[in-house]
């Protein structure tokens, strides 16, 4: 940007208002808008039909981080996972409601180790969103530099291959049957909040899901003393309880228990 003494009025266009026929910056066009149908079929959904299939990859992430966000709860998470044969739990706070914004949370209660996920259909998510809804960048494809969880990294991604189907309930439209589609999870170590991404296989990666990763039970046994009725967010009264944390079931607020 340019700065300097004007002491007569310009003639020339403003810096700030280019003419038309400067060349703008190439931007890929957006997807084009969902159906009726889409929309209609999306807040019909249940969270497992939307997200079910990437649970996996999802929690794989999780249980990589998990140590890194929260120290000392990684020989917990293997130890349980040599103690017995479990897996992952996935609940849809707002299922049956037709809701266009979905929460879900996948974990374990045993543990008190969760990944609390919001989703929206469209590219855009208006709000009224909770803070630890983290707008981390998902591009340019390749660089998100070295894999892997590494000392004194801010953000450690994860990138995994998965099958078109396992994504397409995410996306406006299906990828095409074959395609080389992948899941991209982010997380910034210091809010252990992130985004997951997903490319249909054109190489461009598109925010899905914003997440961020609770392990409330590290800090007491219970529910704590406070509890709002009304969300400060949304203002819907959809509170839901877990050990250690309560959270809206429609936008996605979060309440941990902090001591």
């Amino acid at each position: 940007m340019r700065h300097g003494p004007r002491d007569t009025p310009s003639d020339e266009p403003s810096w700030f208002a280019p003419p038309a026929q400067v060349p703008q910056p190439w931007r890929p066009a957006l997807t084009a808008r969902p159906e009726p149908s889409r929309i209609s079929g999306w807040a019909a959904a249940r969270f497992d039909e939307l997200a079910g299939d990437i649970r996996g990859g999802l929690w794989r992430f999780t249980e990589g981080v998990a140590d890194v966000l929260y120290p000392g709860v990684g020989p917990a998470i293997a130890a349980a996972g040599r103690a017995t044969k479990w897996g992952p739990v996935l609940l849809g706070l707002n299922d049956e409601r037709g809701a266009d914004v979905k929460i879900g949370l996948i974990g374990s209660e045993h543990l008190g180790l969760w990944t609390v996920l919001r989703t929206r259909l469209g590219q855009s998510d208006y709000g009224p969103r909770p803070g630890w809804c983290v707008d981390l960048p998902v591009g340019p494809p390749g660089g998100f530099g070295p894999e892997g969880v590494r000392a004194n990294s801010r953000i450690i991604s994860g990138i995994e291959e998965v099958k078109p189907g396992d994504v397409a309930p995410l996306l406006l439209g299906a990828p095409a049957p074959g395609a080389a589609t992948r899941l991209l999870a982010r997380v910034d170590i210091r809010r252990r909040s992130g985004v997951v991404a997903v490319d249909a296989g054109d190489g461009v990666w598109l925010r899905r899901l914003f997440f961020t990763v609770v392990f409330p039970a590290g800090h007491g046994v219970g529910h704590h003393m406070t509890y709002q009725v009304v969300c400060p967010v949304c203002g819907r009264r959809r509170l839901a309880q877990f050990r250690g944390f309560d959270i809206c079931s429609d936008c996605g607020w979060l309440h941990t228990q902090s001591g």
